[in-house]
């Protein structure tokens, strides 16, 4: 079964992003910077979690703590200073990435890394929040509808 990794984990829709993970019986990884770690400790012990503790700061250590995960969901904002080293990491170990951003500049990363992520056979899925993408869709809805 797949392993999903959410970096943010601690936070309130990371944490609820967790727990829905962990009740649809996902193998699960809680990720976050070191001064969330009690946070996700007792969140990890409540779901049956594994956690790991990184900043996003050394890309060989990112690479390392991806290791054994499929799929990286991005929690932690603000996503302008956690989306780029953490696309890279995934592309760099073919992890499949997506975050909840609502951010431009997170659009503008995926389509810079969009070549190298395709070579590696990565997805790249910035604003994958449920609202980001329904409004999205409303909108394309209505932009087809007065055309």
């Amino acid at each position: 079964m797949k392993k999903l990794m959410i970096y943010g984990a601690a936070g309130y829709t990371g944490g609820m992003a967790a727990e829905h993970a962990a009740e649809a019986g996902l193998p699960l990884v809680l990720a976050g910077f070191e001064g969330n770690r009690a946070d996700m400790a007792a969140l990890a012990a409540r779901l049956g979690a594994e956690t790991r503790i990184f900043s996003l700061d050394d890309p060989k250590v990112l690479a390392q703590h991806l290791a054994g995960v499929d799929v990286l969901l991005n929690a932690a904002g603000p996503f302008a200073n956690t989306a780029e080293p953490l696309m890279a990491a995934a592309i760099a170990t073919g992890v499949h990435y997506l975050d909840f951003s609502a951010e431009l500049d997170t659009y503008h990363e995926a389509l810079s890394l969009d070549a190298s992520a395709r070579t590696a056979g990565v997805t790249l899925l910035p604003g994958s929040g449920g609202s980001v993408a329904l409004l999205g869709s409303l909108a394309a809805h209505a932009v087809r509808r007065v055309s």
